[in-house]
């Protein structure tokens, strides 16, 4: 009898862009320790307040979340609500943006003087006194996502490839003249970001830099020639600055879709050619993505609405998981009405006071992830990993024994399935008792080819190692050495 070791900690693989075959992870992240690398299931979501009230499956489209003078600022079907963590989340309706079917992008001014954000429609300043006023002296719209304060200016920039920036210190005015030109290249500008000392301009196609030449009249802005990037981007939405380094879908002029990381000022390719081909299966337009840190493993959430998936990649570990939420699904979404396993709902993210807030898609309902919480809302977290297909170097007949689940002892249960038809047909799951002195099933019978899946939806934490798996190979004495799986680490 042989006995192999499978990692529960799998990759994300895909041979056709969706998870109905081939290896991936979710509801977790990996953790490395002692030559090992562990899954750990996620925190889980805490209900805080429903900003607006709705009759399930009702729906109304959330725009935007951010931290503002201590207060939440949340922008949900076009209003703009103030939210107060500190006095049972009371809501306060500040007024109406312009009818705008995407999202908000926010910028915050010195000190927390001001909020300024706009919706690639219209501009609006909020300021600590809570004052709220659309901005009319801006330049004329649309403009493309995202908003910069950089050395005390605003900058926003316009789908004529002008970035225009208000005048020091002062987002309230705007000159006509105060604007430099995305030109290095013939592509169009898609969206701005801050990154170090630098705005970055991102055109479909082309990545140039500015920085601050302190030019006294018109835009203080110069453009760093030297760095400008044959990276693009594909989606102004999916553009995070965090931590000294930006994150955005690129594409280049090969029409590649990639995930690319800023590493100084060169763009660096972190998705997988698996990564790639969910990004060429969705359209890539209802997009939305966010930075989280938890236990020091910051996590790039990318939300593809269109295709109902998000991905999320560990910028600590260089791994890409999956997250999904169980949820009742909206007007908007496939069988609504009804509970299902969708993509991960909360697409809008917001850290005030050390406390890490989530907006809800199309309920209105802001959460906060705890890693001492082990449910969203009352609802299971579906901690799921599938094997890539296993044939320990041979394809004749393996007969499965024992089958052990290798990880921390807690009350809770872990289904267990398998198959050995390519994904096609699978098993009827079996239960094993994760609190056992030995977490194990017998007999588990025969194939030439197989992948398992684990699945745990217990309301407790998991942290995870491998499972262990006895077998023998038919027309072989049990004795002689095979091979190992097709596993990656």
């Amino acid at each position: 009898m042989a006995t192999q070791r499978i990692p529960i900690s799998q990759p994300i693989e895909s041979r056709t862009g969706s998870f109905s075959k081939d290896s991936y992870c979710s509801n977790c992240f990996f953790e490395t320790r002692d030559q090992k690398r562990e899954f750990v299931k996620r925190p889980g979501l805490v209900f805080a307040k429903q900003i607006v009230s709705l009759t399930p499956p009702a729906f109304t489209p959330s725009q935007g979340l951010v931290a503002f003078n201590n207060k939440l600022i949340a922008v949900i079907n076009n209003v703009v609500y103030k939210i107060d963590p500190s006095s049972s989340y009371a809501v306060t309706n500040l007024g109406s943006t312009s009818a705008s079917t995407v999202q908000s992008y926010f910028v915050k001014t010195f000190l927390d003087t001001y909020l300024f954000f706009h919706n690639t429609l219209t501009g609006y300043l909020l300021d600590q006194a809570g004052s709220f006023v659309a901005m009319t002296t801006l330049p004329s719209a649309p403009y493309v996502p995202g908003a910069v304060f950089l050395d005390n200016y605003v900058f926003i920039a316009t789908t004529n490839n002008r970035i225009y920036n208000s005048n020091v210190g002062d987002p309230t005015t705007w000159g006509a003249l105060n604007y430099i030109s995305f030109e290095q290249t013939t592509d169009t500008l898609v969206g701005i970001a801050k990154h170090l000392n630098y705005l970055v301009a991102f055109g479909s196609s082309s990545t140039q830099f500015f920085y601050d030449a302190g030019t006294a009249t018109g835009s203080p802005l110069a453009v760093a020639t030297s760095y400008t990037s044959e990276v693009g981007c594909l989606s102004g939405d999916s553009i995070v600055a965090t931590s000294n380094t930006v994150l955005w879908i690129g594409s280049t002029k090969t029409n590649s879709r990639s995930v690319y990381i800023m590493d100084g000022v060169s763009a660096i390719r972190i998705s997988t050619a698996n990564i790639d081909r969910h990004l060429e299966a969705d359209d890539l337009e209802q997009v939305s993505a966010y930075c989280y840190t938890i236990d020091g493993h910051t996590l790039y959430i990318l939300t593809l609405e269109n295709s109902q998936k998000t991905l999320v990649y560990d910028i600590t570990e260089k791994m890409w998981y999956t997250w999904t939420q169980f949820s009742l699904q909206s007007n908007d979404q496939p069988y609504p009405g009804t509970y299902q396993e969708s993509y991960f709902r909360p697409t809008f993210f917001a850290s005030l006071n050390s406390v890490a807030y989530c907006l809800d898609d199309d309920t209105a309902t802001l959460y906060y992830f705890d890693a001492g919480t082990y449910q969203d809302y009352g609802q299971p977290i579906y901690c799921r990993a599938v094997t890539d297909i296993i044939d320990n170097g041979i394809t004749k007949r393996k007969f499965y024994g024992r089958l052990e689940i290798i990880g921390d002892k807690v009350a809770g249960i872990m289904q267990v399935r398998h198959t050995g038809d390519d994904y096609n047909n699978w098993s009827s799951y079996r239960p094993i008792n994760l609190n056992a002195s030995r977490s194990q099933i017998y007999l588990s019978g025969s194939d030439r080819r197989r992948a398992w899946e684990f699945l745990c939806t217990s309301n407790v934490p998991l942290r995870l190692d491998n499972v262990e798996v006895d077998f023998r190979i038919g027309e072989m004495d049990q004795e002689q050495e095979v091979g190992g799986g097709r596993y990656r680490r």
